[in-house]
């Protein structure tokens, strides 16, 4: 029995952990670092004891120790998220770097998920940091992302740059046309949308994120994420249309339909790309 998923998806809990930190604390832009965890209706610190993912939440039933102001089940929620997001990663990939990689790419696309959910806000510091982060990074990545050889547009890229040894270029190459494309595009069609309309249809974080998710999965995925984000977003306004009192001028965390998009054509994407350019 493979034990190496289910130790690495309890390391995912306690990193879970500190999404929940980051979560709540970057759109106060609060440090993440000092103080430590404290119940925000009381401010009383949290002991080491109550600060065991998921089950302190359990144990406590859902209640700060001192003033038994309800625990939002957001905290458990991000933690059972993360850790299935790393035990996932470990089946898929193992004990490499991709499982590594994709690990922290997931833990961006978490916070960015409920802080655009919350507050329509995706911040900066994890967004700017994650296009470097996938840019540098890009040679430890998963070939099926960076190095697939339907990927002409990188490779003959690759082959412009560097033609002594294309490949060793090629995930860097490809890292960056992913976040060129994948935030150009967002850029495209909020400037069509602002010319059309007057006014403004996409936020600068909506084309920062596909950026840095350009960077960790290339052009092809950055724009089926697009397209996914889009269409689950078209979905869920229009039953909040028929069922729930908005109208067409509601507006909806598009971020957050594209980090859903994004966890989901991490493990399928490149399975329903190949399928598609088959057929």
């Amino acid at each position: 029995m493979d034990l190496f998923p289910y130790i690495y998806a309890a390391f995912g809990l306690i990193i879970g952990s500190f999404l929940n930190v980051c979560i709540y604390r970057l759109p106060r832009h609060e440090s993440v670092v000092t103080p430590g965890s404290h119940c925000p209706a009381c401010d009383k610190p949290v002991r080491p004891y109550d600060n065991i993912p998921v089950l302190s939440y359990l144990w406590l039933r859902g209640k700060c120790r001192f003033c038994r102001q309800p625990i939002s089940l957001q905290y458990p929620m991000v933690e059972l998220l993360a850790g299935l997001a790393f035990f996932a990663c470990a089946r898929e990939w193992g004990p490499t770097s991709p499982a590594f990689l994709n690990s922290l790419f997931l833990s961006a696309i978490l916070v960015l998920i409920f802080t655009d959910y919350h507050h329509q806000i995706l911040p900066n510091v994890i967004t700017l940091p994650g296009v470097a982060a996938g840019l540098l990074l890009s040679p430890l990545q998963s070939e099926s992302f960076l190095r697939d050889a339907n990927d002409i547009l990188a490779g003959n890229l690759a082959v412009s740059v560097y033609p002594a040894n294309a490949e060793a270029v090629l995930p860097w190459i490809s890292s960056a046309l992913g976040a060129l494309i994948g935030g150009g595009t967002l850029y495209l069609v909020g400037l069509g949308y602002q010319l059309f309309r007057k006014r403004q249809g996409l936020g600068e974080g909506d084309m920062k994120m596909m950026a840095m998710v350009g960077a960790f999965l290339g052009w092809r995925l950055a724009l089926l994420i697009i397209f996914a984000g889009s269409f689950l977003g078209s979905i869920v306004g229009l039953l909040l249309i028929l069922f729930g009192g908005k109208t067409l001028q509601t507006k909806l965390a598009f971020g957050t339909f594209l980090g859903v998009a994004s966890i989901i054509l991490l493990f399928y994407g490149n399975a329903f790309l190949h399928w598609y350019t088959a057929t």
